[in-house]
């Protein structure tokens, strides 16, 4: 696997705190003084509460056609 979608899975993992506790210790001892992982941090973290806001906004449109079917 090439070594940005490494650093995006480890980080992925890392957010969702699927490590093992090294793992996890070193991961934040290299976010601590690399800004370039803060950053990516960052970024990864926005992306998923952008998808879960886009996801939400997808379901509250779908409920509100069922509504709007069965209730006219």
């Amino acid at each position: 696997m090439r070594p940005e979608l490494e650093e995006v899975k480890l980080l992925e993992e890392y957010v969702q705190e699927r490590l093992t506790e090294d793992q996890q210790q070193n991961t934040s001892i290299r976010l601590l003084w690399d800004k370039v992982w803060q950053h990516k941090l960052i970024a990864q973290k926005t992306a998923y509460k952008a998808l879960r806001l886009a996801g939400r906004q997808q379901l509250r449109s779908e409920l509100e056609s069922i509504h709007s079917r069965l209730f006219g």
